[in-house]
């Protein structure tokens, strides 16, 4: 654990855990809103409701 935080502040980098996919996650978050936006703007016809 030492070397990891050594690390970090001798690069001045962020600790990124290297069995989590950051990009997929944020994708997965930020998904539904996009959506949402681009059927607002006209993008993607709004779904048909029954």
């Amino acid at each position: 654990m030492l070397r990891t935080i050594y690390a970090m502040l001798s690069t001045g980098s962020h600790y990124q855990d290297k069995t989590v996919d950051y990009e997929a996650l944020s994708v997965a978050r930020n998904a539904p809103r996009w959506l949402k936006m681009l059927r607002k703007h006209g993008f993607i016809a709004a779904p048909a409701t029954a």
